[in-house]
């Protein structure tokens, strides 16, 4: 009986691990947040070929050479998910069925740039690229909580930039991307014959810091065209140091709730994961159609095939586990356009196709991924030194089942199979500063 508990245990513990590569999800697909200022989520992200503010520091750092002067930039993105699922048995039932907690995330962006007019711009950015937050409601009775109740993955980069002025049309640009992440995941497990909630598992910990390079290139051979590349190269986030806790739900009178533990070898558990993050490539294309109407389109791939496994590596060997997810590169399409109502407006509107990297099998309470359209739109207005921007956008993911010809994809009863719904709102206020 115990063999088989523990087993048990070890398996959901495992799959617990799983919320490592889960990461912002109602914002991207994938985990990708590619919402880094108020002003390019008013453009539908379609920045890379403009990239005229500190924000540039992130979706094309070449743009550095084209902007004048100091800039230092705050950027603010509220994110308010939802997410929705209905059970293949009975779409009704309440045990059937879940939603998620509403929750407000904080993205920030922060940014400084320096162009004293000569062959070298300067800039530096604190921004967030890649992210998870999914909480369901009642947790206790959530048919999904053997996988995922409510889990929390934050990553960082600080990226210092150079870029250089080969000619008066082309700049060439490189930086660093320094990540640090920092990951929180709560499940239930439960005992094995009767199905009770047994044991509450939390598992918290930060990664190292990884440093890789990113590449950027603006060409404007005259006033009307603008033509960028933006290269972040891949990521693996280490997790050396990991921390699972172990928790007893059931009352002290129920023995089995402890030998639970007591067999897995106690309540702490340290284990080592490695996460990886894929490179973003982005092609952008910019046209100036009047002094005071400008459009862009973008082509984004991500290199979510790199994020093929998860090896989790527990110091108790019985726990050790190795994941296949098996997704895919996937593609953005991203057109954005803004007009100049006069010296002191500018509106701005863009549209995003965000195709998903996630295989069907993949679809769990960790992540609920789907093709999405993102509709956005903004203001900004301009004073003597400094500009203030506002802009909303709201996420549509389609609705997407991991059932296929009457059958679950997954062979895992942990799994709850139904239909996922996934969207998102987003909110940004933007406020730089002109030395």
């Amino acid at each position: 009986m115990r063999y088989r508990m523990t087993n048990r245990i070890a398996c959901a513990l495992a799959l617990a691990g799983l919320a490592l590569v889960g990461t912002h999800s109602a914002y991207a697909t994938g985990f990708s947040i590619y919402e880094a200022a108020s002003r390019a989520t008013a453009l539908g992200g379609a920045f890379t070929a403009n990239a005229d503010d500190g924000s540039a520091v992130f979706y094309n750092a070449a743009g550095l050479s084209f902007i004048e002067g100091q800039t230092a930039e705050l950027n603010i993105i509220f994110i308010k998910p939802d997410f929705k699922f209905s059970g293949q048995l009975n779409k009704t039932d309440p045990l059937q069925t879940g939603e998620g907690d509403p929750q407000t995330f904080l993205v920030p962006g922060a940014y400084y740039t320096h162009n004293g007019g000569g062959k070298f711009a300067f800039g530096i950015g604190v921004y967030a690229p890649f992210g998870l937050g999914v909480k369901w409601k009642d947790p206790e009775t959530w048919v999904g909580r053997r996988i995922n109740y409510d889990v929390t993955i934050e990553t960082v980069y600080v990226t210092p930039a150079v870029s250089f002025k080969a000619s008066e049309s082309l700049a060439l640009a490189i930086g660093l991307d320094i990540a640090h992440q920092n990951l929180n995941l709560n499940k239930f497990t439960p005992e094995p014959d009767f199905g009770t909630n047994a044991i509450d598992t939390e598992i918290d910990g930060s990664s190292n810091i990884n440093v890789t390079p990113s590449l950027g290139l603006m060409f404007r051979p005259d006033e009307k065209i603008s033509f960028g590349i933006m290269y972040h190269f891949k990521k693996t986030m280490v997790f050396d140091d990991a921390d699972a806790t172990l928790k007893n739900v059931q009352s002290p009178s129920e023995i089995w709730a402890g030998n639970l533990i007591n067999g897995l070898g106690g309540s702490e558990q340290k284990l080592s994961s490695e996460l990886n993050l894929p490179y973003i490539l982005s092609f952008g294309l910019g046209y100036q159609f009047s002094e005071s109407f400008r459009a862009e389109v973008d082509y984004v791939r991500f290199g979510w095939s790199t994020f093929d496994q998860l090896v989790l590596d527990f110091d108790n060997d019985n726990l050790d586990q190795a994941i296949d997810f098996n997704y895919e590169n996937s593609w953005q399409v991203r057109i954005g356009a803004e007009f100049d109502l006069n010296e002191k407006f500018t509106f701005m509107g863009g549209f995003v196709r965000d195709k998903t990297p996630q295989p069907l099998a993949a679809v769990s309470p960790l992540l609920p991924d789907s093709d999405r359209n993102d509709y956005s739109f903004g203001v900004a207005y301009h004073a003597a030194t400094y500009d203030i921007t506002l802009s909303y956008m709201y996420v549509d993911g389609e609705e997407r089942t991991n059932i296929e010809n009457g059958e679950p994809v997954r062979n895992d009863t942990d799994y709850p199979f139904g239909t996922y719904a996934a969207n998102a709102n987003l909110f940004g206020v933007g406020f730089s500063y002109h030395f």
